[in-house]
């Protein structure tokens, strides 16, 4: 039985030290797993606040892009305007300078009708009133009468054709002045489109650079996420790993634990066995004395009481 209790015994020193070794293995690999979690986990935490960055400055972006947006609008639709009225104001001068023209026209017709002679309106007016009031407040002979009427009519005509050459004189003049004006205003409106046009180029400009910041940034932003998911999975696969060692550790220390006060019992029982026998060879060395004859000690006595070798009784009697 000693030999059973005793290969009992180094079977569980040997298992002992085998768990020792298999606990030692778990605890290296939970030492690199955890690491390895730690690890992934500090990149993701880099790559969280780099995605909060770029973010932020995406946000910024996008607004200073929404508004340059918006205003190159606005521009766009004051251009439209301008045009228009540079539009309008340029038809205003063609149509002008086409009256002006006829007027010219019909103002070379008439004074080639009246002739080479220059005439004086106030004169012309002056001198018709002086043949009406003749007329009117004089007793004429009929001949006389006649020829005055004849004067009058033709005095007449000369007088409204100058008249009406002397109006379109001065409204060529003043056509003149306001083609003047209106080129002057197209001139102006021209220079206003130009400035116009190169603001609205340049806002045009830095909106095609912003739009393409923008999408540089959410570019760079789903890079960094794909990235930081990626490495996410990882750590998440280094903690599932570390949850089932340490699972497998509390289990092997458990084990340990079961094998150690096992082996204490073992070695505790094989640790009484050994005092029993040596006892029992005391017993028999005892029991020989006794039987024998010779006298025994108390303790060699009590010892073959144990075993059941002698009697209580007959022991005490014959001592």
């Amino acid at each position: 039985m000693a030999d059973l209790i005793t290969e009992d015994v180094q079977k569980l020193r040997e298992q002992m030290v085998e768990l020792k070794r298999r606990l030692q293995e778990i605890n290296q690999r939970v030492l690199e797993a955890r690491s390895s979690r730690d690890s992934a986990n500090g990149e993701i935490k880099r790559l969280s606040a780099e995605l909060r960055a770029l973010r932020d400055q995406y946000q910024q972006v996008k607004q200073q892009y929404l508004d340059l947006l918006n205003r190159k609008k606005e521009i766009y639709e004051a251009l439209v305007k301008k045009r228009e009225e540079r539009r309008r104001v340029a038809e205003e001068l063609r149509s002008t300078r086409e009256l002006i023209k006829r007027l010219l026209n019909e103002y070379r017709a008439l004074q080639n009708f009246l002739g080479a002679k220059r005439y004086d309106e106030e004169e012309l007016r002056a001198k018709l009133e002086q043949l009406e009031w003749q007329y009117q407040t004089m007793t004429l002979p009929p001949e006389v009468e006649k020829v005055v009427i004849n004067r009058i009519r033709s005095l007449e005509s000369i007088y409204v054709n100058v008249k009406h050459l002397n109006e379109l004189k001065s409204k060529i003049e003043e056509l003149r002045n306001k083609v003047q004006v209106l080129r002057e205003t197209v001139a102006k409106l021209s220079e206003e489109l130009k400035s116009m046009v190169d603001n609205y180029l340049r806002i045009k400009s830095e909106v095609a650079e912003l739009r393409a910041k923008r999408d540089e940034l959410r570019s760079r932003m789903k890079e960094i996420y794909d990235q930081r998911e990626k490495i996410r999975e990882v750590a998440n696969q280094h903690h599932q790993e570390l949850v089932q060692l340490l699972a497998e550790e509390r289990a092997l220390r458990e084990e340990l634990e079961r094998v150690a006060i096992l082996l204490k019992a073992k070695e505790l029982s094989r640790h009484i066995e050994e005092r029993r026998r040596l006892l029992y060879d005391k017993a028999m060395e005892a029991l020989a004395k006794y039987q024998r004859g010779e006298p025994i000690t108390l303790d060699e006595f009590k010892v073959l009481v144990e075993f059941n070798l002698i009697q209580p009784g007959k022991s005490s009697s014959e001592s």
